[in-house]
């Protein structure tokens, strides 16, 4: 199991992809491409309009929910886009791809596929480790102060 940022920008209009300086109170979205792999396969729908435009503060919350929660959905509400069902069951989570509010149609390749829970701790650490880092290193020098609340959460 991996979870891999590959890329953070902020969203301009249309397709474009801002670099991380361009964050700011007013703009605190961050996009990129979130590449998760469980048993050999790539997770899909982990993007809207592509595999590189994830909203990155979405999953950093949800990723969280699913540390501390027995059972959490992550639902982007997309048009046509499943939700991520994470269900915890002892020292395994099973993820689910189910209807999403969106519209999104439940995958039935995707129903309850295991992975180990300590793997999965390690690699939601490591995804805000490195968002983290890149935010600090390639972003403005004023970070909003909603990432800085995200910041202050244990890693």
């Amino acid at each position: 199991m991996k979870l891999e940022l590959l890329s953070a920008y902020v969203p301009g209009e249309a397709t474009e992809q801002l670099p991380l300086t361009a964050l700011n109170e007013d703009e605190t979205h961050i996009h990129g491409e979130l590449r998760w792999t469980l048993a050999g396969r790539h997770v899909p729908w982990m993007g809207f309009w592509g595999p590189d435009d994830v909203c990155l503060g979405e999953w950093w919350d949800g990723l969280n929910a699913t540390l501390t929660e027995e059972t959490y959905t992550l639902d982007s509400c997309e048009q046509g886009s499943p939700a991520f069902l994470f269900e915890r069951r002892g020292e395994s989570v099973l993820l689910s791809l189910v209807a999403g509010m969106g519209g999104g149609d439940p995958k039935p390749d995707w129903q309850q596929v295991p992975f180990a829970w300590d793997d999965w701790v390690k690699e939601v650490g490591a995804f805000k480790r490195r968002l983290r880092e890149w935010i600090e290193t390639k972003g403005p020098r004023e970070i909003p102060a909603e990432w800085t609340a995200r910041f202050s959460e244990p890693v």
